[in-house]
């Protein structure tokens, strides 16, 4: 094969890549600002993390309750709210995973179900981290919650879509070699 027919391939296998991506992304923001999902998932959903949240904080010590999107002791309080529920971070790493040209479609449905649960168990541990900033480092909550929290949660969904795609290259570059 040519250098320009592979050069070819990779080209339109990059534009498949981003058009479904964004094609994702649209159809995630839509149901995400949808009045359904606002009114018939976002308060079950946040309900249920601060209930973990603060089962793990009361494994710690800290004597939380929870109260819909609310953990809270006698000292301090966090609410839940859309945009902290991780979610957007969760919707990268699916649309980058169902997006990617050279995976099978079982490669990427165990890819989806994995990172699904590693960014679900990392959402909690940051709704905890935020819990103890608040309770002992008040000055620094608001910018953990608003800029780090967000902002690191959704890198670590990119690394961790990256880590996946590097399975993925090397699966497929084994794969081509074993067949050589």
């Amino acid at each position: 094969m040519s250098e320009k027919t592979t050069s070819n391939k990779g080209s339109k296998a990059l534009l498949r890549f981003f058009g479904f991506f964004i094609l994702l992304m649209i159809l995630f923001y839509g149901f995400y600002y949808s009045t359904w999902y606002e009114q018939h998932i976002m308060p079950p959903l946040l309900s249920l993390q601060a209930r973990i949240s603060s089962f793990f904080l009361n494994l710690m010590g800290f004597g939380t309750s929870a109260l819909k999107e609310t953990v809270f002791n006698n000292d301090f309080r966090v609410n839940i709210r859309g945009g902290c529920d991780g979610l957007e971070g969760t919707a990268l790493y699916i649309a980058g995973v169902l997006a990617f040209p050279f995976a099978t479609w079982s490669s990427k449905i165990k890819g989806v179900i994995v990172g699904v649960v590693i960014l679900g168990i990392v959402n909690i541990i940051r709704i905890v981290i935020l819990f103890l900033s608040g309770l002992y480092w008040r000055s620094a909550f608001e910018f953990l919650h608003l800029h780090g929290g967000v902002i690191l949660y959704s890198l670590f969904a990119v690394l961790l879509w990256i880590v996946w795609v590097n399975r993925r290259i090397k699966e497929r570059t084994t794969t081509k070699k074993s067949n050589s």
